[in-house]
């Protein structure tokens, strides 16, 4: 069970006909937001700087905060933001399960001694247009991961508190890297008849 609070954005995108659902979840440090006030104020900080990641067709449809120790919402709202991203010219939209890749690094050590990161995957990315490159993540949007996931490491005001981007163990970010190609995160088969 995580340690410090978090807040879970979701967002909805065009999916084998339909549409898909997906979220990312940020654990952070700082505390807790007082009231639901605060935590309105954060929300809506983050629901304004992850908006800049995706193209107009992805819409962030609602947050949740959590509570330390806890994984029933102590928190809620309701969005239909669309994403603000315009992709380079001559970069073209993937499939939903494309991602990329933000990687935040923190001070801490497993056990093992290995270092301890904190990942998201960004869905409904946008790659470089030509054949021989299509899995470069497109500049525009990796520029605008990297001023998200610097933003998690400055951390994000609710009034009162500074939220900064943690594992749920608390290992607050001390920094972050945006990888140069995509990946691919598999979400549960769905038929298409």
């Amino acid at each position: 069970m995580a340690t410090v609070p978090s807040l879970r954005v979701v967002k909805t995108f065009s999916y084998k006909g339909g549409s898909r659902q997906w979220s990312n979840r940020y654990h952070f440090t700082g505390g807790t937001p007082a009231d639901n006030t605060h935590w309105t104020t954060l929300s809506d900080a983050v629901v304004t700087a992850e908006k800049a990641l995706y193209g107009g067709s992805v819409q962030i449809v609602l947050t949740q905060g959590f509570a330390a120790g806890s994984d029933v919402p102590v928190f809620s709202k309701v969005y239909s933001t669309a994403g603000t991203l315009t992709a380079a010219t001559g970069h073209i939209g993937t499939p939903l399960p494309t991602a990329g890749l933000i990687r935040w690094s923190t001070a801490a050590r497993s056990t093992k001694n290995h270092p301890i990161y904190c990942f998201s995957y960004i869905h409904a990315v946008y790659v470089n247009g030509s054949l021989s490159n299509q899995e470069t993540l497109d500049a525009n949007q990796k520029s605008a991961m990297a001023t998200y996931a610097t933003s998690w490491v400055s951390g994000f005001s609710d009034g009162s508190i500074t939220a900064k981007r943690a594992s749920p163990s608390g290992h607050t970010a001390t920094g972050s890297v945006v990888e140069e190609y995509v990946t691919h995160r598999d979400f549960p088969y769905t038929s298409s008849v």
